[in-house]
């Protein structure tokens, strides 16, 4: 495995600005496409051309350095072909996206002529004016993906699946420590990633979830102007209070503590991180042909696996850029509020919104003073957790508009029972789904229930979970293995 890993970083890069990336991580500001041009590849590549056709058709390289070498530079060549095959190209809104996007500002645009809703062609315009710039981060992109890509496809190459799971740990923290460097929009990838474990083996997930609390706090000076400029007069006027520092960051926005000059409630400021806007849409064009890319490579390399990457992209990109849109959510917020009142959900409480001091880049919510749901006793948690069950069934199979982003950080135990025990907060990511899905998922239970796992597949296929070629000779069985003991009750037995 060591001979493999050093053949791959020694693979010689053309490189355009005379920078190289090293080991560690460092970016190489390189076009990647030369690469099977250069003569050394093209020497190792006719010296290997039979060897690497033998190894392709016996399902593996020969042993020994020859073999390594041979699987490092046929992965060099398969991301160089894969790499330079695709164009920049926005990711586009499905049919069937669930994101709750505010339709009445469709087609709007800020100052700097992005629109405030998600909108391809919108956002490809403006692009279109800025010369280069997408071309740039796309090689900067490179810089860093390209050898990690390397060595995934050969270790792919060398061992199959079995090697990219035994390596599994090692693979995600370059991804991580990758994702850190490229900004932002990477780090709200990983952050995504984390919680996927139908994507994502363990390893990864363990390695990602290091985003969700690692995540730098931008210079106080630069929120306070930007406060400033958002409510169009000096803070005092507003906030009597204000904390001198964020009791929190994370990868679009910080908050702080404050207190309204007007009422003296204490509220929640979230202030977005300066130019956040414009370097999402930029590197959501880079993520979407990188997702491509990625989805050709897996498809060449690991035919089993049945992920459509591009289209779990586009999904996210969609949800990611509304979630930098403050007034949609301080709408949502609003509306789950209403409709849990409403519906009489006892227990779980959503903060008040002060709407009048909202605007794209700031959001001003009632303060919350409680502790992490993760952070609470074992017999406190599992109580919560029933309220919270009844909160999310309640929105998912009844309101059918619901808060898709219930990690640890967003649920708290309130300190003050009097207006209930759970706290839902962050509304930024809220779905929409349509009465046919929720009459399948409806469907899905009662079937999971009566343990009918061949009426289950149907659903499944139905809400697209499962594709419709699934071999349902192998998947019975499998839900049956995994399902029935939760299903019984008591929890997965060993």
């Amino acid at each position: 495995m060591a001979s493999m890993l050093s053949s791959v970083r020694s693979l010689p890069r053309a490189t355009s600005n005379n920078h190289s990336s090293s080991s560690s991580g460092q970016p190489c500001h390189s076009r990647v496409a030369p690469l099977a041009a250069r003569p050394l590849f093209r020497r190792r590549a006719q010296t290997n051309r039979r060897q690497t056709v033998i190894t392709a058709r016996a399902g593996g390289p020969p042993g020994g350095v020859a073999g390594m070498a041979s699987a490092a530079t046929l992965a060099a060549l398969e991301v160089s072909k894969a790499v330079r095959s695709k164009g920049v190209e926005a990711p586009d809104v499905t049919n069937k996206s669930f994101v709750a996007l505010d339709k009445a500002r469709l087609g709007q645009v800020d100052e700097e002529g992005l629109p405030v809703v998600y909108d391809k062609d919108l956002i490809q315009k403006y692009w279109e004016k800025e010369g280069s710039a997408l071309q740039q981060r796309w090689t900067e992109f490179l810089g860093y993906s390209v050898p990690y890509l390397t060595r995934v496809v050969g270790m792919l190459i060398t061992g199959g699946v079995d090697e990219l799971e035994k390596n599994g740990a090692t693979l995600a923290k370059d991804a991580r420590i990758i994702m850190e460097k490229l900004g932002p929009t990477y780090i709200k990838m990983g952050q995504m990633l984390s919680v996927r474990p139908d994507v994502l083996p363990p390893a990864a997930l363990k390695e990602l979830a290091i985003l969700q609390d690692g995540v730098k706090a931008f210079p106080t000076e630069i929120a306070l102007k930007m406060i400033e400029a958002e409510l169009g007069r000096p803070i005092a006027e507003v906030f009597s209070e204000l904390s001198p520092e964020p009791v929190a960051a994370a990868s679009l926005a910080q908050v702080y503590r404050g207190k309204l000059v007007e009422g003296g409630q204490w509220v929640a400021v979230k202030v977005q991180r300066p130019d956040v806007l414009s370097t999402v849409s930029k590197d959501l064009y880079v993520l979407r042909r990188a997702a491509e890319v990625y989805q050709g490579l897996v498809e060449r390399f690991a035919p089993q696996q049945r992920t459509n990457y591009v289209a779990l992209l586009n999904e996210w990109a969609v949800g990611f850029y509304t979630e930098l849109d403050f007034l949609n959510e301080a709408q949502n917020q609003q509306k789950i509020k209403d409709m849990l009142i409403r519906e009489e959900v006892k227990g779980v409480y959503v903060p008040e919104v002060v709407h009048h001091l909202c605007t794209r880049r700031l959001l001003v919510t009632e303060w919350i003073d409680g502790v992490k749901l993760s952070d609470c006793e074992g017999d406190e948690i599992c109580e919560l957790t029933e309220l919270g069950q009844e909160a999310f069934l309640v929105q998912l199979l009844q309101i059918g508009f619901f808060h898709s982003d219930p990690h640890p950080g967003n649920l708290m135990r309130m300190n003050d029972t009097s207006k209930g025990r759970l706290a839902l907060l962050d509304f930024g990511l809220v779905a929409s789904i349509r009465q046919e899905d929720q009459d399948t998922i409806v469907s899905s239970i009662v079937h999971l229930a009566n343990k009918d796992y061949t009426s289950l597949v149907d659903d499944f296929i139905k809400l697209e979970i499962l594709p419709p070629d699934c071999d349902r000779s192998k998947v019975v069985p499998l839900m049956d293995k995994a399902l029935s003991p939760y299903v019984k009750g008591g929890g997965a037995k060993k």
